[in-house]
């Protein structure tokens, strides 16, 4: 994620964590590989732009290539 903030020219200082949310689908061992996948969902703002909000939808595959979580956070940046 810190690597996005670079990429659109965010400064860590100006960003807060809004919410965040968890789906756990299948259990996840010792041993297993979990690739994680993530996509920015919308991006939006309030307060006339004083706000921005990134929402992000991530999901995590084991190595078996099933579905074991599913991950939603929103980033909100203050301008």
């Amino acid at each position: 994620m810190f690597a996005l903030f670079d990429q659109l020219g965010v400064s860590l200082g100006k960003v807060l964590h809004g919410e965040q949310g968890f789906e756990y689908l299948g259990p996840v061992v010792a041993g297993d590989t979990i690739t994680v996948t993530s996509l920015i969902k919308d991006i939006h703002d309030k307060r006339g732009g004083a706000l921005e909000f990134l929402e992000t939808e991530s999901t995590a595959v084991n190595q078996h290539g099933d579905t074991v979580a599913r991950l939603r956070g929103v980033i909100v940046v203050r301008n």
